[in-house]
């Protein structure tokens, strides 16, 4: 009966159920892109600080007029430096065997095969984790018949190459030197210009990737730097500028934190905004939730006078009205989810890494938003438990227009 009642409530009057469900579909969606922006923003410095092998805070984006060999040799030897370089994704003739496999996991390869090269001196940048093989820095990296030498690290998918292949283009040799384990990340190269407000992950899956090394200078006048074990980044940049002075040249550098803190700024703007507006429609949201209530209650005061008159209790009416929120709440949020989701991927431009998305989903916005939505019930329920205690039966029966 309590739920017959709830129900029938709410389809007789479905145009005030609608605006209340329209309002807390707006409330919970605002909440979760909210908290979906902060979660997100701190997973990628997290991940990125995780990845890392000396951490993010000591790391920094050191930027070069141009790549002086001796200079760069002499960088690479100072004891406070641990890693410096850079990782370039890059496409080259396919060596078919490769190709095969890679194209079956990666989209618009474009006929190439997708390798991401690293000088030899960025090698310890992140953690190489193998499944077999030996590790970039015990490799020898001498000319091979005047060709230059690169090791491939091939992702799990590329567990069937043997160790030891060789791939042959016109200047260089590429030897197979180890299979990575499954867990495999890299840093993305996109970093070396900074956090972006509806990125979430700048790392890579090694799964189908190809990371080659190589002796030589890095590919790019943008390039990481890691502290050494002991030694501090402000210590590592001013080595920098020192040995720059020695070989006149422009170098600029950015801290990761700097970074992270200066797109941070961009966060705090727009969750200022959604802030605000979450308080304001969650507000109207309960007011609306109430006055719906209340406008029910008015004219269904004489059936309820009735019902009370014939037995029925102000607790099983108020039940059935707290029944008719919860039915309102619980359908305005498994509206919610697939909408959010939607909104979530076109802001963060998630399609390649559902699977951040929805851990951050699950385990931030959704609870967050599903606490609100009780809080909501529980607040509207409460004003309406004792607006009712205060009407009498014969108040009720009064009429429908008293």
């Amino acid at each position: 009966m309590i739920i017959r009642f709830a129900v029938d409530s709410i389809i007789n009057h479905m145009r005030q159920s609608l605006i209340t469900i329209l309002l807390l579909i707006i409330s919970l969606i605002l909440i979760i892109f909210s908290t979906m922006i902060q979660a997100g923003h701190d997973y990628a410095y997290r991940s990125v600080d995780e990845l890392l092998c000396k951490g993010a805070d000591n790391t920094a984006v050191l930027r070069m007029d141009d790549n002086n060999p001796d200079f760069m040799n002499e960088l690479s030897k100072q004891q406070e430096i641990s890693a410096i370089g850079c990782s370039t994704t890059f496409g080259i003739d396919p060596f078919p065997e490769l190709y095969e496999i890679q194209k079956n996991y990666k989209e618009n390869t474009q006929g190439y095969l997708e390798v991401i090269e690293i000088n030899k001196t960025a090698s310890t940048l992140c953690d190489i984790k193998l499944a077999e093989g030996t590790t970039p820095e015990s490799q020898d990296y001498s000319l091979r018949n005047g060709k230059m030498v690169e090791y491939m690290y091939l992702g799990s998918y590329f567990s069937d190459i043997p160790i030891g292949t060789e791939y042959e283009t016109k200047y260089t040799t590429f030897i197979v030197a180890g299979i990575l384990d499954s867990s495999q990340r890299w840093i993305n190269d996109t970093l070396l210009y900074g956090f972006d407000l509806n990125a979430m992950d700048y790392t890579i899956d090694c799964k189908s990737c190809i990371l080659s090394f190589y002796d030589g200078a890095p590919s790019s006048s943008d390039m990481w730097i890691c502290a050494s074990e002991n030694y501090s980044i402000d210590q590592v940049i001013d080595v920098v500028y020192e040995l720059a002075d020695k070989y006149n040249t422009e170098v600029r550098y950015t801290t990761l934190r700097t970074s992270y803190e200066r797109s941070a700024q961009d966060w705090i703007i727009l969750n200022s905004i959604l802030s605000k507006l979450i308080v304001i429609v969650c507000f109207s949201c309960v007011l609306m939730l109430l006055c719906y209530q209340i406008y029910r209650l008015l004219i269904m005061k004489r059936e309820m006078g009735i019902m009370l008159s014939v037995g029925f209790s102000i607790s099983e009416i108020s039940k059935s009205l707290i029944l008719s929120n919860i039915i309102l709440s619980l359908v305005s949020f498994l509206i919610t989810i697939p909408l959010s989701l939607f909104v979530v991927k076109w802001w963060f431009q998630a399609n390649d890494m559902m699977e951040v998305v929805n851990k951050l989903l699950l385990k931030h916005s959704y609870p967050i938003s599903l606490a609100v939505i009780i809080c909501i019930i529980i607040i509207s329920s409460i004003l309406l438990i004792r607006f009712l205690n205060k009407l009498t039966p014969i108040e009720m029966i009064g009429g429908q227009n008293d």
